[in-house]
């Protein structure tokens, strides 16, 4: 599954006029309710286009063309793979080569909140969970969203979401950011947590591209929590 953030990378970068391409590349692992997904994706983008079709390896393994315009490519698959485990990107194209590795962060969970656990009125919200091998930096995603009385008697709705890029394997939310200053009854409500262990160039303003050689850009491996859902005081909606 692809990644907001780093579709703004992309399109970010991909107006320089130069020379070397800008590449952006993952590999990410996706656990939801049902499966555990594997992605391999590299896009190549030169605004000026390729006299020869790039190719693009991973750990010496080609990838296929799955889509392409006059100045891009993108190559991607689905084939499972390893985590824990070095990856170098090798792309060949018309002005040269251009390389990237990555190791690629180990599986870990969720602590807190667990699967039991109830936000209640006017509490605080901290998460916290296991260090993944490999990974440098991490992007907590978290939601919160209930419908409440409010001190006038009228049903309101209230919603919180937040994506952070952080080093660290805890993160806390204070209980004025959670619950309006109005709030008198909440009538029901649900949050969730997802965090992704990341490896490559940390998401931060001012960090340097991880790719050498004729190219700039980005590699990342990605390896993803699953889903951690929990009940604001009071029973949840059914989760289609």
């Amino acid at each position: 599954m692809r990644n907001h953030f780093l579709l703004l990378l992309l399109f970010s970068f991909s107006c320089r006029n130069e020379k070397k391409p800008y590449i952006l590349a993952f590999l990410q692992k996706w656990i939801d309710e049902r499966d555990t997904l594997y992605t391999k994706e590299v896009y190549i983008y030169k605004e000026n286009g390729f006299a020869l079709i790039p190719k693009a390896e991973i750990n010496d393994t080609p990838l296929p063309i799955t889509d392409f315009s006059y100045h891009w490519y993108l190559y991607s698959e689905g084939k499972k793979f390893l985590p824990g485990k070095r990856y170098e990107m090798l792309i060949t194209h018309d002005a040269g080569t251009a390389t990237a590795e990555i190791l690629f962060p180990g599986d870990f969970s969720i602590l807190k909140p667990d699967d039991n656990f109830i936000l209640h009125k006017d509490s605080s919200l901290q998460i916290i969970w296991e260090r993944a091998k490999y990974a440098n930096s991490y992007l907590l995603s978290a939601y919160v969203s209930y419908s409440y009385i409010d001190t006038n008697g009228n049903s309101r709705s209230f919603s919180f979401s937040q994506d952070t890029i952080i080093t660290d394997t805890t993160l806390f939310y204070p209980k004025e950011i959670l619950f309006p200053g109005d709030l008198r009854q909440i009538n029901w409500g649900e949050g969730r947590i997802e965090i992704k262990a990341i490896d490559g160039s940390i998401i931060w303003p001012g960090v340097k591209e991880n790719i050498k050689g004729m190219g700039h850009g980005f590699f990342y491996g990605i390896n993803h929590s699953g889903e951690r859902y929990f009940t604001i005081a009071g029973r949840a909606k059914n989760r289609k």
